[in-house]
């Protein structure tokens, strides 16, 4: 897409692999729990192509 739009693949290939190195929601949400934060949450977004994660850290 970056390619199309900016004619520049190069520049945005680090989105490609961002997205793809990125770990599953519950993962994450895990990941979130174990730092120390509670009421971890996420909350799907357009069919799951994009989540809010959430928490509370007192």
């Amino acid at each position: 897409m970056g390619e199309m739009v900016a004619g520049d693949r190069e520049s945005y290939q680090y989105l490609v692999e961002s997205i793809r190195r990125f770990p599953p929601q519950e993962k994450f949400a895990s990941m979130i729990a174990d730092s120390g934060f509670q009421k971890v949450e996420y909350e799907n977004l357009v069919g799951g192509v994009v989540a809010i994660h959430s928490g509370v850290k007192i």
